[in-house]
């Protein structure tokens, strides 16, 4: 694949970022694959699971910061 860098500015360093962004895209849309495709309820609970421990680990970094302000206003 050729780089398109008709401009001055170089602009490796954005591709590199682009790549590494559609890795992560397709690391996380592997793990909804199911191997049974007639059953959708399987995809559906492993979106629910995913999203219960994003919504854990951010209600748990909230609490910190929280508790670290409390703290530091003491």
């Amino acid at each position: 694949m050729g780089r398109d860098n008709t401009s001055s500015v170089d602009s490796g360093n954005g591709f590199k970022l682009a790549d590494l962004a559609g890795q992560q895209k397709k690391a996380i849309q592997g793990e909804f694959q199911s191997k049974n495709t007639d059953s959708d309820e399987q995809v559906v609970n492993a979106r629910k699971a995913v999203n219960l421990s994003l919504a854990k680990a951010k209600t748990k970094k909230r609490a910190k910061l929280a508790k670290a302000s409390r703290k530091k206003n003491k």
